[in-house]
């Protein structure tokens, strides 16, 4: 092999080089895009979540039904205690469903989530609550919708 084979031949290997590491970044970028979006997601979740479970407080939910214009009787108090319980659930469960849907969690954590919606929607005033603040139309309600229908008839 003479000087000039080995230059060409070097040149050819560098770049597949510069190739596979163009590729290999742009997977990279992916990915932490990925998880940028997770993160923000998550982030949002998580807000509300703290905001609605900050609102089961029960001086904050006499606050809230009087701003409302309502009677902060001991019943309603837990009536709403309980509708921001719920809505906290709700958003953790669809920041669950979202990032399993894009692949940042595994068949366990989603099997788990599965389980849980199982349960808790096999009662009737989570269901409830649900029809409060179901939005037609995303993925996630049809999810949890086909979830409530499967349940048996007597649970449903």
């Amino acid at each position: 092999m003479t000087l000039a084979d080995f230059a060409t031949f070097s040149t050819a290997i560098s770049g597949f080089a510069v190739t596979a590491s163009l590729i290999y970044l742009a997977l990279q970028t992916h990915q932490n895009a990925k998880h940028t979006r997770a993160l923000i997601n998550q982030g949002r979740s998580n807000r509300i979540a703290d905001t609605r479970l900050a609102a089961a407080n029960a001086d904050i939910a006499a606050a809230i039904i009087i701003a409302n214009g309502g009677e902060p009787t001991p019943e309603r108090i837990k009536q709403e205690q309980f509708s921001t319980f719920c809505n906290a659930l709700f958003y953790g469960w669809q920041d669950t469903f979202l990032q399993y849907q894009k692949g940042l969690l595994d068949e366990d954590i989603y099997s788990q989530m599965c389980d849980a919606l199982i349960k808790t929607f096999s009662r009737p005033g989570y269901r409830a609550e649900w029809e409060k603040v179901r939005v037609p139309g995303t993925r996630f309600v049809t999810f949890v919708d086909r979830i409530i229908a499967s349940l048996p008839a007597e649970e449903t």
